[in-house]
């Protein structure tokens, strides 16, 4: 599912996709982002043929906003990916503008196109 957004956005890349822990998310985002507190998902785009961009996803973070946000862990959990791969894509959204909107909308079509919509849910709710 990953792999075909992907392929789509950006082409034939290979992309890794790192689960961690909080305490590793949280010195990582202190190191790259100067911010002391675990994250959800951080992206890294290399551009190196042997590995394109690397997605580090702490899944207790990815818990927290789905409960947060009242969502299954599984649809925040793919929102969180499909955000990250357009951002490997460069789509940005610290600017909010035209572009913002666009990533935005586009990840929510994304979701549709998977059957993860609002109006869905993967637990069968």
């Amino acid at each position: 599912m990953i792999q075909r957004i992907i392929d789509k956005e950006i082409g034939n890349v290979k992309v890794n996709v790192v689960f961690v822990g909080e305490k590793r998310m949280r010195n990582l985002n202190k190191s790259y982002k100067s911010a002391d507190y675990p994250t959800d998902v951080l992206t890294f785009v290399y551009q190196e043929d042997d590995i394109y961009a690397e997605i580090f996803v702490c899944p207790s973070i990815v818990e927290k906003n789905a409960l947060k946000y009242k969502e299954t862990f599984e649809r925040e959990l793919v929102r969180t990916l499909i955000h990250s791969c357009l951002h490997i894509a460069g789509y940005d959204h610290e600017m909010k503008d035209a572009g913002s909107k666009e990533m935005f909308e586009k990840q929510e079509r994304y979701l549709r196109r998977l059957g993860l919509d609002d109006s869905s849910s993967i637990q069968g709710n």
